[in-house]
């Protein structure tokens, strides 16, 4: 489905065009079981490659993938592009291109060549097109080479797994670097490999959207001192199936347990905190008391009329939807918490705000397919929709900022794993979303590591802070940034990492993702692993 993808990219980008397809015009060797069979026993480890398959399949099943794109429209498509065969010598694990190959692909005048075939490529074809072989490695190759794509991440327990986007030489895997994204791992080994593949593509139009505005930059592969990892043994095969099925059924009866007898599992909370935020000690603070079978999360101040008021996200565990609710602040408690909107969707991260005697809400409502924008008609429960854009598209935790210019910004999250790793940026004209401009770098940030909004962004001691997301170690919202925004034009974005807080404050807790600084009051949400 990836590269389907990709291939649909291309077809709709009038910037683009799909010149040649380069075939391998080599004879293949049989494919009977036979012939499989002995290619497998002359590979070794034998035993572990079967295991190892065998799970593969019994996970494809527990989490089923579909087409996203229609496939049999695209290979329609391909069939009237341009076809050549090509027949590199085969030696080992090299592909070797002779000259007579690479003249004839130089005839075509291509930009970029995509590799999606053959093996380790070796021979001029490395230079037959301006900008080079483009490859993905789905690692990060400054500390894993090899394969399978990530389950070595999963299995060792490593923060995030890496894609590199390379230019390919003659080093595997050791290519000029042309860009990396990081995403966060799931549990399990097929959805981790599935999801890898899939926020790649990001990574690669976002490196030719460069190369057309001539900001691309390669870099050379710092040195590699990790093995080439390979299809595990069958040992390891072995305890990683042990690990699989007990992440399942531990998750299987939390949710049970969270249906039928109101155990809450993941049970985010709310903290209320005097002062600076940065300057603050977390594990002074108390956690909110919450009513049974829901959870608090996303919070945001809001002063009216001299009063405090906390807008959040209710998740109620047996509806499994979220609603906007809000209370006031009273002696650093939440009181009087009524519903302020309500709809068939899931909704979330109520960013709230004021502009000039109007009060508006951006609720996370990715549900809609759409941005929706509210403006407040009757404080604090009565809300009516004030405008919509972006329709079509599932975005994620929108916050509203104005720069020192009085220009305003929309900064939201998109991507296919539930929006953890992409950043996109657009300049607007104002609330009515009537001129809405991408930055010219969308995606201006694919990591998962920081890419995610974490609260509203905010002015202390002459600097601008973006709070964000740390999802890591297969945790969603495991941490929280602050980074501060050094550049931000319609073709420019650069911040610089401050600092991440980690759930270290307070026993039992699992994750922390949020902030809002309302001058000396500050309120942060963080999550339980049971409550």
């Amino acid at each position: 489905n990836w590269e389907l993808r990709i291939l649909d990219k291309i077809r709709k980008d009038p910037s683009l065009e799909l010149s040649l397809l380069i075939r391998d015009g080599r004879k293949k060797e049989g494919q009977g079981t036979g012939v499989r069979l002995k290619k497998l026993m002359r590979s070794g480890n034998v035993a572990g490659k079967i295991l190892f398959k065998a799970q593969t399949v019994v996970e494809s099943k527990i989490f089923k993938s579909q087409y996203t794109v229609n496939k049999q429209e695209i290979i329609t498509w391909l069939s009237t592009i341009k076809s050549i065969e090509v027949t590199p010598e085969q030696k080992g694990f090299l592909d070797i291109f002779s000259k007579a190959d690479a003249e004839m692909v130089k005839a075509y005048n291509l930009d970029i060549i995509l590799r999606h075939e053959f093996n380790i490529i070796r021979g001029e074809i490395l230079d037959a097109s301006v900008h080079g072989i483009w490859s993905f490695h789905h690692g990060d190759n400054s500390i894993n080479r090899g394969s399978p794509a990530g389950f070595w991440e999963v299995y060792l327990n490593q923060p995030v797994v890496g894609v590199t986007l390379q230019k390919l030489t003659a080093e595997l895997d050791g290519g000029l670097v042309i860009d990396r994204g990081y995403f966060n791992r799931h549990w399990a080994f097929y959805k981790t490999n599935r999801n890898i593949h899939e926020d790649s593509v990001s990574i690669l139009f976002k490196s030719i959207n460069r190369l057309q505005q001539g900001k691309l930059t390669l870099s050379k592969s710092p040195v590699y001192y990790n093995p080439l990892y390979k299809v595990p043994s069958l040992g390891i095969t072995l305890l990683y199936i042990l690990r699989f099925y007990k992440n399942l059924v531990t998750k299987m009866l939390g949710s049970l347990l969270s249906k039928f007898f109101g155990v809450r599992h993941d049970c985010w909370t709310l903290f209320i905190g005097k002062g600076n935020y940065m300057e603050s000690t977390l594990f002074k603070l108390k956690p909110q008391s919450l009513p049974g079978n829901e959870f608090w999360a996303d919070p945001f101040l809001f002063r009216h009329n001299n009063e405090v008021y906390v807008f959040f996200e209710v998740y109620d565990y047996k509806a499994a939807k979220g609603k906007i609710s809000c209370g006031k602040l009273v002696d650093n408690k939440i009181t009087g918490v009524v519903d302020v909107l309500d709809l068939k969707t899931h909704l979330s991260y109520p960013f709230i705000f004021s502009e000039g005697n109007d009060i508006f809400m951006i609720p996370e409502n990715s549900g809609s397919l759409r941005l929706e924008v509210y403006k407040c008609v009757e404080f604090p429960a009565k809300w009516e929709l004030y405008s919509t854009a972006f329709e079509g598209e599932e975005l994620i935790d929108t916050t509203y900022f104005i720069d020192d210019s009085g220009q305003r910004w929309l900064f939201l999250n998109k991507g296919l794993d539930k929006k953890y790793s992409e950043l996109h940026i657009y300049k607007i004209d104002s609330l009515k979303l009537n001129t809405i401009e991408s930055h010219s770098l969308n995606p201006v940030i694919i990591d998962s590591r920081i890419a995610r909004n974490g609260g509203a962004i905010f002015r202390q001691n002459g600097n601008i802070y973006r709070p964000s997301q740390c999802s890591i170690n297969g945790i969603y919202g495991y941490g929280l940034n602050l980074n501060i925004i050094k550049k931000l034009t319609i073709d420019e974005y650069e911040e610089e990492k401050i600092i991440t807080v980690e759930p270290n404050f307070k026993k039992g807790l699992i994750a922390t993702h949020h902030v809002h600084q309302l001058k000396d009051i500050f309120v942060i949400d963080a999550c339980y692993k049971r409550m």
